[in-house]
C-alpha cells in the first residue's frame, strides 16, 4: 500500500487525473483485492487533500487506463485469487502432512 501511495503521488503530482478515472481506477483497486475498502477511501482523501491536480474531466491531460495498468504491473502487487490459491495450496500440504 505505501508503495502505491507513493507512486500514486508522483503520477498526479505530473499528470491530471479526473475524479471520476480516479475513483474508477480506486474501485477496480479494490475489486481486484490489491486495497481493502478502507485503503482506497484513505488514499483518495490523501490525494484530494494533497491537492495532487484532481480535476474534473480534462479528457487530454487524464491518465488513462493503460498508463495506469502499466503502473501498476510494475509494482508487482499479489492479486487477492493468486493469495488464495497459495493459501489454499499450503493447506492441502499441510494436511497431508498431518495424515501421516
Amino acid at each position: 500500500m505505501e508503495d502505491l501511495k507513493k507512486i500514486m503521488l508522483v503520477l498526479l503530482g505530473s499528470a491530471a487525473v479526473s475524479a471520476e478515472k480516479l475513483d474508477k481506477s480506486l474501485s477496480d483497486l479494490v475489486e481486484k483485492g490489491k486495497l481493502t475498502v478502507k485503503e482506497g477511501k484513505e488514499l483518495r482523501e490523501e490525494l484530494i487533500k494533497k491537492d495532487m491536480s484532481v480535476e474534473k474531466d480534462d479528457p487530454k491531460e487524464a491518465l488513462t487506463k493503460d498508463e495506469f495498468r502499466s503502473i501498476l504491473d510494475s509494482l508487482n502487487l499479489v492479486e487477492k485469487k493468486d493469495l488464495k490459491s497459495l493459501e489454499d495450496r499450503i493447506e492441502n500440504l499441510e494436511n497431508k502432512l498431518n495424515e501421516d
